[in-house]
């Protein structure tokens, strides 16, 4: 017997990589392992009022539809290349011969279109909200000494229709493996950041909305723009001098975000080539440890030819 509401622990993610803009696939998708979400469609209503009808207001009117949310998702082995695609384009993929595989995606290219469903299979009456043309905006996560290690990606999609059956009985699957933040590593110039208590980084697409005039209301696609990474690294105030020499230089470092799974050849590195960082004052507020928060943003290496690779290592043949 189906439940009469709908709970968290029952949602099921479906997503697969569209052949075309706004068309979903009838098949092959895979399901994937989230934290929350709030990707949805909304069509405010809007109010102009009229004289001559009196005092009571009259009917509002219905704005054009917006569907985007973010989906937050762990830092998984396997599963996070699906969302890295996704955000980056196809990586280039080589074998390591040891039944591992480095899979690497560089910013700047073209992004491909998800069709993503959320489904809640065991209410009486099922429902699915299916969203198409759905494209990744943004990567966003922190880094801590414990806890586990999960990621926030911004989705923007054309448009959500419901409907009462999911749209692949049969899904493919990745066998969860997660990273955590325990196993998380900063590093500057090669070397680790002495210090170092926190971090975050931010990727964006800067997804721009195609907002034509349409009877139906949806945006005729979403394209990008500018990509851009930015974020921070909380620092205790000591002697290494790594980030105020490259301050007092006016030059940017190359920093690098990582994690591993000890005891295996899997990683996950974020590499920035070229990151510039702010001059910040030494504030003592008592009598503990001195600590400041360094707010860097990254350009793109002329040499490198990217404003960020990220390179994940683990036994997928292929995304």
């Amino acid at each position: 017997m189906g439940k009469t509401r709908a709970y968290g622990a029952d949602c099921a993610l479906l997503a697969a990589f569209e052949a075309s803009y706004g068309v979903l696939p009838a098949d092959g998708y895979t399901r994937l392992s989230f934290k929350e979400s709030s990707l949805g469609a909304e069509r405010p209503l809007g109010y102009d009022p009229l004289l001559g009808q009196g005092r009571d207001a009259q009917d509002p009117f219905y704005e054009a539809i917006k569907d985007e949310g973010d989906v937050g998702v762990p830092l998984d082995v396997r599963a996070l290349g699906f969302w890295l695609k996704g955000l980056f384009g196809a990586p280039a993929t080589a074998d390591n011969g040891d039944t591992t595989f480095n899979h690497v995606f560089t910013s700047g290219g073209t992004l491909p279109s998800l069709a993503i469903e959320i489904g809640h299979a065991q209410l009486a009456a099922p429902k699915f909200f299916r969203h198409g043309g759905a494209k990744l905006d943004k990567l966003s996560f922190d880094m801590a000494r414990s806890g586990a290690a999960n990621a926030s990606i911004g989705v923007i999609a054309q448009g959500e229709t419901e409907a009462a059956t999911t749209i692949d009985a049969t899904p493919a699957t990745f066998a969860l493996k997660r990273f955590s933040q325990g196993s998380g590593t900063i590093r500057v110039g090669g070397g680790q950041l002495a210090n170092v208590v926190g971090g975050k980084l931010s990727f964006s697409n800067n997804l721009e909305r195609v907002e034509t005039i349409r009877a139906d209301g949806l945006i005729d696609g979403v394209d990008e723009t500018e990509a851009t990474a930015e974020g921070s690294v909380d620092i205790r105030f000591g002697t290494d001098t790594t980030l105020t020499t490259a301050i007092a230089a006016e030059s940017p470092v190359a920093m690098e975000y990582g994690f591993t799974i000890p005891g295996s050849a899997f990683a996950l590195t974020f590499h920035l080539p070229r990151v510039f960082l702010p001059k910040k004052k030494q504030e003592i507020k008592g009598p503990g440890g001195i600590q400041a928060s360094y707010d860097w943003r990254a350009a793109r290496d002329p040499v490198a030819g990217y404003l960020l690779r990220v390179t994940l290592v683990n036994d997928v043949a292929g995304y």
